[in-house]
């Protein structure tokens, strides 16, 4: 074994030098060899050779990026410790798990035992960069000029450290590195983005340069100043707290300002949070507003004249109301007020006032149901935020109606449907069905409410193949009107059909049912010779005594379903809508206001 002279520490016999500290151990084994000699070249991808430390840090700085790659894949620990320079090995072992790659063949090459040749040396103007005056939204350009005040190639980066939120860097799309290479100088593009700042604010940032000449930081500094108000008497005013000092002078110029939220623009290309969040109250209170919003005011202490209301009325009226929002503070109070229910509408729903404000609002008993209590709340946002409600109870009456009116209306509304119903039926039922839908030659051949055994087959069958079809278009409208494709605009169309037959076979055996009656009369009074002198004046005689009986058997189904309640009730509610509509689009409204309930 051999001890080291410097060390002391033990090394195996055949070491040239020692594994610890790099020492020669032997002169005779070394021979003449240089300290700065290797035992073995060392061969870059480009083919360059090294035989001395000081080619091997010259070539390392020449050709950077190779460098950089063998240091990284372990190439420099495998070559050391093949010719036995462990303490080297182990030093590139080291750096080469450097998060920086460039940092860590930087700190390699400056262990190697090479003698003092001058390399790249790294060198920067200006060193430190100060940006002032920019505007919120501003773009401006930076140049750092990067110098290579040593002999060979400047190879490294730039990268943006600190501040990357508004600082890039030009010469690559915007991004936060850059790469060096230069025998002399490279000028490299910075770009400072204002927009997202806040005006009246400094920022710092930082850049680092990392090069084979040495590493070195340039600290940024930004002075974003703010964009001055343009508009008089406010013009020049730089910073929120200068602008409320001209507007507590000035409190009815600032009003328009505030209204149409040139102010809060203001505050938004500066960069600054606009204290007020709720819609900008009305007047001077607007001004009031903001103040408070600014922490400048304090907020007034406020009360409802009433918090509980309770009121009376009967259909159709409209109910007309207002509180008072008060303060005893000679402040102006401002509030926002809104409701919770569709009668009850806030008709001002942004007051405000000097010390007092009164809220509107009315009743509309029409959306209201008439016989029982409703609840209903105002709700009020007023100075700072502080919230207020009204609560507002409302009994509802119906008007007094006659008695024959509460009768009539049911009989009335059954009677009429049915009258319209029998009169669409009059030509698929009447004229085809019982007339020229019968067999080549037996048209009118007999009175239309005479039957005999079988006739009745007969006519449904002509009454269903007469009117089935109108349940095709009906289906498909309705998928149409939904907003169906056309795949199920064919579908709506086929279960129509199916719809369309049912409802015209149901409609057929009410018809043979309701029509049994009159057509029993007419038989006894009528003899078959006398329609056949004149079927058409008997055969209006009949369409109008059938209409008279269905409109008896509608009447009586109106009154019987209001005899129900509140269980019949819906459907006659129903009937009587579909009546209103139709008078309506007549333009009767007295009619269709006998019917609403």
């Amino acid at each position: 074994m051999q001890f080291c002279p410097r060390c002391q520490r033990a090394n195996p016999r055949e070491a040239v030098y020692c594994y610890f500290d790099g020492v020669v151990l032997d002169q005779h084994l070394a021979g003449a060899a240089s300290p700065s000699r290797m035992l073995q070249e060392f061969v870059f991808p480009s083919g360059r050779r090294c035989k001395t430390f000081d080619d091997l840090v010259q070539g390392c700085q020449y050709e950077w990026e190779d460098a950089r790659h063998l240091l990284r894949n372990g190439a420099f620990a495998r070559y050391f410790a093949q010719i036995g320079r462990h303490d080297l090995a182990r030093i590139a072992q080291e750096t080469q798990g450097q998060p920086d790659p460039d940092i860590g063949l930087h700190t390699f090459l400056s262990q190697l035992p090479a003698s003092q040749i001058q390399g790249p040396r790294l060198d920067l103007n200006p060193r430190r960069l100060i940006l002032s005056g920019v505007h919120p939204g501003e773009q401006r350009p930076l140049f750092l000029t990067v110098l290579n005040q040593g002999k060979g190639l400047l190879q490294g980066k730039v990268t943006v450290s600190e501040g990357g939120e508004w600082l890039r860097i030009a010469e690559n799309g915007n991004a936060t590195e850059c790469h060096l290479k230069t025998a002399k100088s490279q000028q490299v593009r910075l770009l400072v983005d204002t927009r997202g700042l806040t005006a009246s604010q400094t920022y710092s940032g930082k850049l680092t340069v990392i090069t084979n000449g040495g590493i070195a930081e340039v600290a940024v500094r930004l002075d974003v100043a703010s964009i001055p108000f343009a508009q008089l008497p406010f013009q020049g005013a730089a910073s929120p707290r200068q602008m409320a000092e001209r507007m507590r002078a000035n409190p009815k110029q600032a009003v328009p300002f505030l209204e149409n939220g040139e102010i809060a623009r203001w505050f938004q290309l500066n960069g600054w949070t606009y204290p007020v969040s709720d819609p900008p109250a009305r007047g001077v209170a607007a001004v009031q507003q903001f103040f408070e919003g600014m922490g400048l005011s304090k907020p007034p202490p406020l009360q409802l004249s009433e918090q509980n209301l309770h009121f009376f009325c009967t259909q159709p009226e409209v109910v007309q109301a207002r509180v008072t929002l008060r303060t005893g503070a000679k402040k102006w109070v401002y509030a926002q007020a809104d409701s919770d229910k569709p009668w009850l509408r806030v008709t001002t729903p942004s007051v405000s006032g000097p010390q007092q404000a009164q809220v509107a609002f009315e009743i509309d008993s029409t959306l209201l149901d008439a016989g029982g209590l409703h609840l209903g709340t105002i709700s009020l946002t007023a100075n700072a935020g502080q919230k207020l409600t009204v609560r507002v109870q409302v009994n509802c009456t119906r008007p007094y109606e006659p008695f024959t009116r509460r009768l009539l209306r049911p009989f009335f509304v059954g009677a009429l449907l049915a009258l319209l119903l029998r009169l669409v039926l009059t030509g698929p039922a009447d004229l085809y069905a019982r007339g020229w839908g019968q067999a080549a030659g037996a048209a009118w051949t007999q009175a239309p409410w005479i039957y005999v055994a079988g006739a009745e087959n007969q006519f449904l069958k002509r009454f269903i193949l007469a009117t089935w079809w109108a349940g095709i278009f009906l289906g498909a409208a309705l998928v149409r009107r939904r907003g169906g494709r056309w795949t199920d605009v064919f579908c709506g169309g086929i279960a129509g059909a199916f719809a369309g037959v049912i409802t015209a076979g149901t409609l057929g055996c009410l018809l043979l049912v309701f029509d049994a009656v009159p057509g029993a009369l007419l038989t006894h009074w009528i003899s078959p010779q006398s329609f056949a002198n004149a079927p058409a004046a008997w055969t209006l005689l009949w369409i109008v005594l059938a209409s008279a009986c269905w409109a008896l058997i509608g009447g009586g189904a109106g009154f019987l379903l209001s005899s129900f309640g509140q269980r019949g009730l819906p459907l006659l509610q129903a009937a009587a809508g579909l009546l209103v509509w139709l008078f309506r689009q007549c333009g009767l409204e007295r009619a269709a206001a006998f019917f609403l309930d």
